[in-house]
């Protein structure tokens, strides 16, 4: 019985593990200097920050998220730009943190995806399109709304901490 326990409680760790893992993330050491190439070149970006829900107190999150990365890119001697939703195009390189809640009875998760978008042109047409250059996600999960805050604001920072080293890497 106690042999059945300890096996369940691995498995449950090794599920939890799995289910936090990034599916969107390039794996260490296999082509992370290719999905930064992309961005070689890149001393700024326009920043913005998007939730699934509209309540007050996510309009706080964003705002947090927002000033978080706009320290981390000046720390990293990259300008940070304010972004008008206006003309899309026109704000390139976009940098977007956008979070996905799922919240209901007892759930509180999200996922954090954290996308540049920057204009490309297409061979057939000759005509600059805004195009998705980069791309990763991280899992946030808490036992409440404040809980799942902070987790959103740290996977966050770790997303943002990745491209900023990234972007030194191809430098």
């Amino acid at each position: 019985m106690r042999l059945l326990a300890l096996s369940l409680l691995a498995c449950l760790a090794a599920v939890n593990a799995s289910a936090q893992a990034d599916p969107l993330a390039p794996a260490r050491g296999t082509g992370d200097d290719k999905a930064f190439a992309k961005l070689r070149g890149v001393s700024f970006f326009f920043i913005d920050v998007t939730t699934s829900d509209t309540r007050p107190e996510d309009a706080d999150l964003r705002a947090d998220i927002r000033d978080m990365l706009e320290l981390e890119l000046r720390r990293a001697n990259i300008t940070p730009k304010d972004f008008s939703g206006a003309t899309p195009e026109t704000a390139t390189p976009l940098l977007t943190i956008d979070v996905r809640l799922d919240r209901g009875l007892g759930r509180y998760n999200a996922d954090v995806v954290l996308s540049v978008r920057d204009n490309a042109v297409i061979s057939r047409n000759k005509e600059a399109v805004l195009a998705q250059s980069y791309a990763s996600s991280k899992r946030a999960m808490g036992t409440s709304d404040n809980t799942l805050g902070r987790e959103v604001k740290t996977r966050s920072r770790e997303l943002i901490l990745e491209i900023i080293e990234g972007l030194k890497r191809v430098k």
